[in-house]
């Protein structure tokens, strides 16, 4: 049982990786240039980076997009429950990215956006593929505007 739900909280990980992870820059002006609008249109566009990954899912980018004090909580269809910080995600998500094939994956429904001064929240759903089946996930997430970006401070993963 509880192998069962390690394997599966890896699964979400792995999915969430997959779901939220994003371009490695070239140089920290190309980066630089990216900057966001503090704006619900900035928002779309800053999660659209995340959505749309190159071969590298870019570690240092995670650093600057998920927020110093980012929590992330996932539960999976047992209602188990992981939560997990900074640090530790992207730790968990360096760890699951060696020897695994990396695929694109850009199909997103946004359910809901909104921009209130500095704070920002998508909830948005995402196709994977587990294993040969096709899940849907939900995921939350929750933006705050800080340095001239918007930077997520919780995600919620629904799985």
């Amino acid at each position: 049982m509880i192998l069962s739900t390690v394997n599966q909280t890896l699964n979400i990980l792995l999915i969430s990786l997959v779901i939220f992870s994003c371009n490695e820059p070239k140089n920290q002006i190309s980066y630089m240039k990216q900057q966001d609008e503090q704006t619900e249109k900035g928002l779309i566009k800053s999660i659209n980076r995340l959505i749309e990954p190159d071969e590298n899912f870019g570690l240092a980018t995670l650093d600057s997009i998920y927020h110093n004090d980012m929590i992330v909580i996932m539960i999976d269809q047992n209602d188990n429950k992981n939560i997990f910080k900074k640090d530790e995600f992207k730790t968990l998500i360096a760890s699951k990215l060696e020897g695994e094939e990396r695929t694109k994956n850009t199909w997103a429904k946004f359910i809901h956006t909104e921009v209130n001064q500095d704070k920002g929240h998508i909830v948005v759903k995402r196709r994977v593929s587990l294993t040969e089946e096709n899940n849907e996930l939900t995921v939350i997430l929750d933006f705050v505007w800080e340095e001239n970006r918007w930077q997520i401070i919780r995600e919620v993963i629904f799985g």
